[in-house]
């Protein structure tokens, strides 16, 4: 019996086809992740999805000038932040942010890492937050 992937231009050509189309299933079944606009992120706490923790990775000093109000504070250059991420529950929703997207984009790669399935990314940060003028707490 000949191999399907036999070293024929059609079969190797069918062989990629296959290996390609499980390596996208794999990536869309990994992750449940989603980049939310300052507006989205605003209407989803209105009625907040049950166990939804928010996780601002700003420094402490950032976060004291101002957070979402319910936000825990994981300080993404702490040395404490990857294993403060392994405390949030993997199966639970995450509502990520910093200032402005780029730490929360790296915090967002940790969290996947260790195996956080449902993250809601505010990739426009607390400072589009705050310029649509959506309320802190301090």
């Amino acid at each position: 019996m000949q191999s399907p992937f036999a070293k024929t231009p059609h079969g190797l050509l069918r062989g990629f086809v296959a290996a390609f189309a499980c390596l996208l299933l794999l990536v869309a079944v990994q992750v449940s992740a989603k980049d939310i606009s300052v507006k989205e992120a605003a209407a989803l706490l209105q009625n907040p999805p049950q166990g939804l923790t928010i996780v601002d990775v700003r420094t402490p000093a950032e976060f004291r000038e101002g957070h979402i109000a319910g936000a825990v504070n994981m300080d993404f250059f702490g040395a404490d932040f990857e294993s403060q991420v392994l405390t949030l529950p993997k199966d639970k929703p995450v509502l990520l942010y910093c200032r402005t997207g780029n730490r929360s984009a790296g915090a967002y790669d940790t969290m996947t890492k260790e195996g956080l399935t449902n993250i809601l990314h505010m990739n426009q940060g607390i400072t589009a937050w705050q310029q649509a003028g959506l309320p802190v707490q301090k």
